[in-house]
């Protein structure tokens, strides 16, 4: 199973190079792309990207980014327990609060680097461009796996309106989109685009009864154009968002020894049915967000001066149980605020001469807050379990009896505090600047030959601080030195939880030359060649995590860790081919690479939290295929696949998992992960969809679109833990839709993973539970109507 489907697509592709055949009047329609911020032909562009219309995205009914990544090879973007993580050829950033993506997106042009800018869902979208690779000289911030680069729907010259509903049964389920848009007076136009959506979700809580996650999400966009003049454009765009969930999407998947505990507290807790769970916390997420965009194009002459003002705010609250089943062990209250302001000028010349350009300059600033408190109470487990050697964590249950090395779990062990209740509180606050200066410019040697030459000089500082103490139980008012517990607390060895009450700052400064070189040669009109290199930069940041200060002698036991980790850097080669096929009906691309990574960022999940660290080298090599083709003037195939290899060069310090740490006896355990695979580094992936449209008399027509795309196996977590390695898999997605000729209504089946494949996208321990394992998955096979009128 694990070659079938790319040897199937590769079949395909070798159909699609065979000799040209007339096929007039089946000609693909030419993809545009911004992919170096001016208008391109995709075919004419040297970077792999993948596009997906925004034609495609309703024919494919894709919600959200989830659904993308199971269409683009080598993009995976999965739900983790605190954030939202994407992976472009293996590369990506792993779970912390200080983290940035190390895949950008950018959304009409506005950078957005944190995974809750980008949690509103799917709407009225012109496109999405996949930019595999390093991104460092047009894109430059964070964009050292590659970029997203999402463009909004504008305004229409002529007046239109549409609204489609889409409801799902089994999820009580229904998704409302309405966009009306048109001319406002001569020299205005605008558009307006809304979204409301309910559901119940897809994991029954045995414990609470609950339908989880259910969620209630609404967005709202409004986009306005001005043409001030023949010479200047402006274009605003202001949106705002609610989107409210309650419960997790995450269950065990793993017990290890504690089934029976498990189900004396709850008696129909069922490991067996992978759509259930068994939590005791009502779990609930708020988030808002607001973001703004204002972009003025001026025509000077032949050139265009570009300049894009971006406003991004967010703001969350969420309510965990992360210790994941239905003991009252562990919960986690966090509250976020973010801000972030941008500014891109940029001057585009004219093209048509033997060289043109894009220079320009960026700035962006933004603050971050971010409050936590983690809750533990562990008296509760005191009567379920035996009292014999190893308390409270040992006998048949099997925990560690001190898996951080002391802490709480070591107090217990020793009889020390056996109802021990606490809080561990933590504040977190970064302010971050950015300015960049950036050009690129192409030298067309000959009607064949191009040379493109970019360079990026950008500039960061950041500044942290971050503050934890410990509580009661329940509470954010530190230990009073009167409390009875208080000289518990100071003395148990490793602090609570390995944590210790500490306040800690820094800043630093990161600067970095990001150039880039790419040489493509037109074989003929129908065919472009392309090599490059460039390189690329993610800075560093400070650890929102961590759980005590970096001064090794601040307490007895401590161990010092850092705050802050270093930047990151990669070196990536590229060399491709783009062709037009067929009289136009067929497209191939093709791209072979290769990325080395230099002091990797890594988190790894220790204990209770995600800490962070750079591991020392990587590599991402593979190779890259995708096509289209225009079978008959009804019947469109497309394809892609991707083989990846991504390994680590150099890992000796990486973390261990929980069967390593207890043959190691605690504290201190390290693997060597070199020459291991990254984690969500799938060796093959592919999509292969099949689009077919008809008439049916002279008054309807029937659009049908089925897809399959299939994905290798792959670790889902950093340590590589065996339990975690997901096997291969294909998913089945259909819509079946009829409509009117003039394309006024539209009625629609949509069906997805419609042969009901359970994936898991997210694995990782249970907190201090040694052999129990939660996990993410995919929803289960589902059947929605969808009912679309049109004017």
């Amino acid at each position: 199973m694990r070659v079938k489907t790319p040897l199937l697509t590769l079949s395909i592709a070798a159909a699609l190079a065979q000799p040209s055949m007339a096929q007039e009047g089946f000609a693909l329609e030419e993809i545009i792309v911004t992919a170096q911020k001016r208008a391109q032909s995709l075919q004419d562009v040297p970077v792999s990207v993948n596009v997906v219309s925004g034609e495609n995205i309703t024919e494919n009914s894709i919600q959200n980014l989830d659904e993308l990544s199971g269409i683009v090879p080598n993009l995976t973007i999965t739900e983790g327990s605190q954030s939202t993580n994407i992976f472009i050829r293996g590369l990506g950033s792993g779970i912390n609060q200080g983290f940035e993506q190390s895949v950008g997106m950018f959304i009409d042009g506005i950078y957005a680097g944190r995974d809750r800018q980008f949690r509103a869902p799917f709407l009225d979208v012109e496109n999405v461009e996949v930019l595999r690779g390093p991104q460092g000289t047009l894109f430059g911030k964070n964009t050292i796996a590659g970029a997203l680069n999402i463009t909004t729907a504008k305004p229409t010259e002529e007046f239109e309106a549409r609204a489609t509903t889409t409801y799902e049964p089994e999820r009580n389920e229904y998704t409302l989109e309405a966009v009306v848009s048109g001319p406002l007076s001569d020299d205005l136009g605008g558009r307006l685009a809304l979204r409301q959506s309910e559901g119940d979700g897809y994991l029954d809580n045995t414990y609470s009864g609950r339908e989880e996650s259910s969620h209630v999400e609404t967005v709202i966009r409004g986009t306005v154009v001005w043409d001030a003049s023949e010479d200047l454009t402006l274009t605003a765009k202001l949106e705002t968002g609610r989107y409210d969930v309650g419960g997790e999407s995450n269950s065990l998947d793993q017990t290890g020894p504690w089934a029976p505990l498990f189900t004396d507290i709850d008696p129909d807790f069922d490991l067996n049915d992978p759509y259930s769970r068994s939590t005791n916390l009502v779990e609930s997420s708020y988030n808002d967000n607001d973001s703004f965009t204002l972009t003025v194009d001026w025509q000077l002459g032949e050139y265009t001066l570009t300049a894009i003002t971006g406003y991004s705010a967010y703001e969350y609250s969420d309510v965990q149980d992360v210790d994941f089943t239905p003991l009252e062990m562990l919960s986690q209250f966090q509250d976020q605020e973010f801000e972030q302001w941008s500014q891109e000028i940029r001057l585009t010349s004219p093209l048509g001469e033997s060289f043109d350009f894009i220079a320009g300059v960026y700035w962006q600033t933004s603050t971050l807050e971010h409050h936590k408190r983690l809750a533990s109470y562990l008296g509760s487990l005191q009567p379920a379990l035996p009292a014999g050697p190893g308390g409270v964590f040992g006998g048949q249950y099997g925990i560690l009896p001190s898996p951080l090395g002391g802490g709480l779990s070591g107090a217990i062990y020793t009889g020390a505090a056996t109802n021990l209740r606490n809080s561990r509180v933590s504040d977190f606050e970064q302010d971050s600047d950015t300015v960049a200066v950036f050009a690129q410019g192409n030298w067309h040697i000959s009607e064949q030959l191009h040379l493109t030459m970019g360079l990026r000089y950008t500039q960061e500082r950041k500044e942290a601080e971050r503050e934890l103490y410990l509580s009661e139980y329940d509470s954010e008012v530190p230990f009073n030195p009167a409390h009875p517990l208080y000289p518990t607390l100071l003395t148990i060895q490793g602090g609570v939880f390995g944590a210790f009450a500490h306040e800690i700052e820094d800043d630093r400064t990161a600067s970095d030359l990001s150039p880039s070189l790419k040489l493509a040669y037109d074989l003929n009109d129908e065919t472009m060649i392309y090599a490059s290199v460039s390189k690329a930069f993610k800075s560093g940041g400070f650890d929102e995590a961590g759980t005590s200060g970096d001064d090794p002698g601040e307490f007895v036991g401590q161990v010092a860790a850092p705050f802050d980790y270093e930047e990151e850097e990669a070196l990536a080669f590229e060399l491709g081919a783009k062709l037009r096929l067929l009289d136009g009906a067929a497209t191939l691309n093709l791209a072979a690479f290769e990325t080395r990574y230099e002091d990797l960022q890594v988190s790894a999940f220790i204990g209770d939290k995600f800490l962070v660290g750079n591991a020392a080298e990587a590599t991402t090599r593979g190779l890259e295929l995708d096509g289209n083709w225009r079978l008959t003037e009804g019947l469109t195939l497309s394809a892609s696949m991707a083989y990846l290899d991504a390994t680590y060069d150099s890992f000796e310090n990486a973390s261990c998992t929980y069967a390593q740490v207890a043959a190691f006896g605690g504290q201190g355990c390290t693997q060597d992960l070199s020459g291991e695979s990254l984690a969500y580094a799938p060796e093959w992936s592919a999509s292969v969809n099949l689009n077919h449209v008809t008439s049916l008399g002279e008054t309807l027509e029937l659009r049908s679109n089925l897809g399959l795309a299939y994905t290798d196996e792959q670790y889902l977590a950093q340590d590589l833990d065996s339990a975690t390695l997901e096997d291969s898999y294909v998913l089945t997605n259909a819509r079946i839709a009829l409509s009117d000729m003039s394309d006024r209504w539209e009625l629609a089946l949509v069906g997805k993973n419609l042969t009901d494949e359970e994936v898991r996208t997210f694995a990782n321990d249970v907190p201090l539970m040694a052999g129990a394992i939660f996990a993410y998955r995919l929803p289960p096979r589902s059947v929605a109507v969808q009912f679309s009128i049109r004017y």
